[in-house]
């Protein structure tokens, strides 16, 4: 059981420029109360609501930050082992290996668990808060929608957002790609849910040298027999830190928008 602790000594969390920002949100809402274009009642209410969703999204935005420069620092660090560690040939196959290779393989390898993780989270509050709102001011999606020639639900039965289907939709809607986000929910949920994550190094054999990170689902031997899913580039992760900060932006302008007519 837990005991109080005797003293606590408080982190400032000073809040800067985020990729999503409720703040013009609360804004447009407080001036559409006064305007009448909602009652000052919906406001308040999505303000007590979803306040508490903003700020984890604030905290995620960090996370995000941070998982991006762990991920790229690890890179780093892992191509600048290769001419300083050399590669031997075993079995036909360029392998490398030894303690220090060990210690930068299991660092890169968490922090690419670290990037899925933390991506993704983002998005199931961005979907959270988004989804919230719309449905308090009066347009929140219909239920049911043809996307890509399948039928999806973006909410359910009771009302609430079915995350994954509802920013597949937004993406449409807002004329932005979605395929960074399918790319980031089957991996994420594949080493997850499934399984753990392999790595080995892609040499581009060009000078001066550049190499690529695989993050493999399996020990593959033989890229040219793998299938696509089994395997991905560290540098297509990329894709997803565009495409979320593409999509923040657009959800938090559209919502801002509806408030203003």
């Amino acid at each position: 059981m837990h005991t109080p602790p005797k003293s606590v000594i408080h982190i400032n969390f000073v809040v800067g420029a985020l990729i999503f920002d409720a703040r013009p949100i609360w804004g447009a809402l407080r001036a559409a109360g006064q305007k009448g274009r909602i009652s000052s009642q919906i406001s308040e209410s999505i303000q007590r609501k979803f306040g508490r969703t903003a700020i984890h999204l604030g905290t995620r935005h960090y996370l995000l930050k941070v998982a991006a420069e762990e991920l790229s620092a690890a890179l780093s660090e892992t191509y600048k082992l290769v001419p300083a560690q050399g590669v031997t040939t075993v079995d036909g196959f360029r392998v490398v290996g030894g303690p220090e290779w060990d210690r930068v393989r299991d660092k890169v390898l968490a922090a690419v668990e670290m990037f899925l993780y933390e991506f993704r989270a983002f998005l199931e509050l961005l979907a959270k808060f988004s989804f919230g709102v719309l449905k308090e001011i009066g347009n929140v999606p219909v239920s049911v929608h043809l996307l890509n020639g399948k039928v999806i639900w973006v909410s359910t039965k009771s009302g609430n957002v079915r995350s994954h289907e509802f920013l597949q939709y937004m993406c449409e809607q807002l004329g932005l790609p979605s395929d960074w986000f399918a790319f980031l929910t089957d991996h994420r949920n594949f080493f997850t849910h499934e399984g753990a994550p392999y790595c080995a190094i892609e040499d581009r054999l060009t000078t001066p040298p550049e190499y690529d990170l695989l993050i493999m689902r399996e020990n593959i031997h033989d890229f040219t027999k793998a299938r696509p899913e089994d395997y991905f580039r560290a540098s297509e992760c990329q894709a997803v830190v565009s495409g979320i900060v593409a999509l923040s932006r657009a959800l938090q302008n559209h919502v801002i928008s509806l408030l203003e007519k």
